[in-house]
């Protein structure tokens, strides 16, 4: 009987872990989602290139690379402008909901244009999606 009365008292907080539980995980959906959803980070990605001043020269999602329990998407970017607005630029990409990380950033070609230095950039942007599966792991 002490149990069961041990037990119907720590319901209430019980139900209050599970509900923070399925908060923490509803929010977790938007950082690494269960589909690739491409189309709308490319959309997104794109619009904060604008807004940054940023002219898009190229835009190439690659295949995903499966992991465990993840996929990763590798999207080649090409971009021209300021130095400043690539760095506006990377740090807009670096606060969206969904993680996005920015690899091999490299500027190039730098030259005067209206008073700005204009330079090539080219960088990865990996994206992510969650599967649920695990690697098959090679036979032994």
């Amino acid at each position: 009987i002490d149990l069961a009365k041990k037990s119907v008292a720590k319901k209430g907080e019980i139900e209050k872990e599970l509900a923070e539980t399925r908060q923490r995980f509803e929010e977790t959906k938007t950082m690494l989602p269960q589909e690739r959803e491409i189309p709308e980070l490319l959309k997104t990605i794109s619009a904060l290139g604008q807004v940054a001043g940023l002219d898009f020269v190229s835009f190439t999602p690659g295949t995903s690379v499966p992991k465990d329990f993840y996929s990763e998407i590798p999207i080649d970017i090409s971009i021209k402008g300021p130095y400043h607005n690539v760095g506006y630029f990377l740090d807009q990409v670096s606060k969206l909901d969904r993680i996005v990380t920015v690899l091999n950033i490299t500027m190039t070609s730098p030259k005067k244009e209206d008073g700005d230095m204009i330079l090539n950039s080219k960088c990865k942007l990996n994206s992510y999606f969650f599967t649920n599966q695990a690697l098959q792991q090679p036979a032994q």
